[in-house]
């Protein structure tokens, strides 16, 4: 079985693992919690791992170089036609959106992705 990291590019993989292991636990927890609330809002099935690992693609893509960010990428895929490629799960994704904004908002995270190592 196919996990949805399967078909990750390992130099993602690779820089995935850097961040994680470069990252403070404060970070790692907003990570984590971000995370959290999108698969709980949009699914913890196959399709919702499948979106988190779109959001944490785009992010390296991307140059992010702290996983806190994951919030402002599930906001620019949006943008970008991410509720359109997932019509089903629209809602729940705006919905997921809305959740992750707050909890940034409540903790004072950066409203810009953190770039540049």
């Amino acid at each position: 079985m196919k996990g949805p990291f399967a078909d990750f590019p390992l130099e993602y993989k690779k820089k995935l693992v850097i961040l994680w292991k470069r990252a403070n636990n404060a970070d790692r927890e907003h990570f984590i919690n971000q995370v959290t609330y999108a698969l709980a809002t949009w699914g913890f099935d196959k399709v919702g791992k499948e979106i988190v690992a779109i959001v944490i693609e785009k992010m390296l893509e991307d140059g992010s170089t702290n996983l806190s960010d994951f919030g402002l990428y599930v906001k620019q895929l949006i943008k970008e036609g991410l509720t359109d490629v997932y019509s089903n799960r629209s809602e729940s994704i705006k919905k997921a959106a809305m959740l992750i904004d707050s909890y940034r908002f409540k903790h004072e995270l950066p409203l810009s992705p953190s770039k540049g190592l």
